[in-house]
């Protein structure tokens, strides 16, 4: 009995609230994008442009998941990705001077449905931060979508944006 009153004891404390780990930076993000979707060539699609909005969480200072949704004339985008900074901030402005640019790549997957267009598969992108405060930033990004049995094989999308962190 007191070993397992000895064991309660120990876990109690971390699956309470009062023991949450308090953390330096900001966990959740959102925001607001302007896209331009363009296709492999030979495609049916035309280059497209219209609005996302985007929303993620930091798992670890330089790690994130996050998922976003675009609409663009005819059609929808939904998209689930991890994000992962290529250096850390204060690292990077440490060695070039400039604190305040933080670039990343994203890896995830990405659907795109309506209109003219459906298709689903993976996706990977590189962009970049500037960051105007610790909660505000201007974001662009540029990734690349493989479509999975589906005759448009490649979707090019670019996003140029403002991100509040909280």
């Amino acid at each position: 009995m007191k070993r397992l009153f000895a064991v309660l004891s120990g876990i109690l404390p971390l699956l309470s609230p009062a023991a949450e780990e308090t953390c330096d930076f900001n966990r959740g993000y959102i925001g607001v994008s302007a896209a331009l979707t363009l296709p492999q060539g030979g495609s049916r699609l035309r280059r497209v442009g219209g609005a996302a909005v985007r929303g993620g969480w930091y798992l670890t200072e330089d790690c994130a998941v996050e998922a976003d949704a675009a609409w663009l004339e005819d059609f929808a985008g939904l998209s689930a990705s991890a994000l992962g900074h290529l250096q850390g901030w204060s690292l990077y402005g440490d060695l070039f001077g400039y604190s305040r640019f933080d670039p990343f790549v994203t890896f995830g997957a990405r659907g795109w449905i309506g209109g003219r267009c459906g298709q689903v598969g993976p996706k990977a992108g590189a962009g970049a931060f500037y960051h105007l405060t610790d909660e505000w930033s201007l974001r662009f990004d540029a990734d690349a979508a493989l479509g999975l049995e589906t005759r448009r094989e490649m979707l090019y999308t670019f996003t140029a944006g403002v991100q509040y962190s909280f």
